[in-house]
């Protein structure tokens, strides 16, 4: 994995989620798809184990500081360091496991595991959430609207991934991902 390559695909990744995300919610839930998240599982998919979960523990850290959280009363916003970051921890262990059932260089595996992976870190980070809000009741937290609107933002990222799942060939290889080696007179080894 290149690492300058990941850094300027997160930099281009967060910068299309900041910019986009409000345009492209659905509905008053604000389910939105996740392009980090897509470019999390493009490195899953294609990395080592363990620089998959570092990135995915770095990609959620950076996603929780980005997104403040509004306190009741609507005067302040605070930042809550820990919940992205273990879920898309867990997220990532989770890809791991299935990725060798996966045909990596198929689309539609990539929408798959965007949307069972995102889902698994919308869970872990509602539950943390909802936990916290259970002992720190200052922050505005409703978990079943949080939960349902999360889960169709994990569909639509489902969808994103298989839009980016069309040109993941050329992103993987400019990323320095794995690539299958070539057998002489038959198709790639996977």
């Amino acid at each position: 994995m290149n690492p300058i390559a990941v850094f300027v695909a997160g930099y281009v990744a967060f910068s299309l989620e900041l910019g986009l995300r409000n345009a492209l919610a659905i509905g008053t839930g604000g389910a939105a798809p996740s392009f980090v998240f897509v470019l999390c599982m493009i490195l899953a998919i294609g990395s080592p184990p363990g620089q998959v979960l570092w990135t995915s523990l770095i990609f959620g850290l950076i996603t929780d500081l980005t997104w403040p959280h509004e306190m009741k009363g609507g005067a302040d916003t605070v930042i809550v360091v820990g919940p992205y970051a273990l879920g898309y921890l867990i997220a990532g262990q989770f890809v791991l496991l299935l990725r060798s059932q996966m045909i990596k260089r198929n689309p539609l595996s990539l929408a798959f595991l965007c949307l069972v992976g995102f889902a698994v870190a919308q869970i872990v980070v509602v539950a943390l959430y909802t936990f916290r809000s259970g002992y720190t009741p200052q922050i505005v937290w409703e978990p079943t609207h949080q939960l349902i609107s999360r889960l169709f933002g994990a569909l639509y990222t489902g969808a994103l991934g298989l839009l980016v799942g069309l040109a993941a060939g050329p992103i993987s290889a400019a990323l320095g991902l794995h690539q299958p080696a070539q057998r002489r007179y038959s198709r790639p080894i996977y």
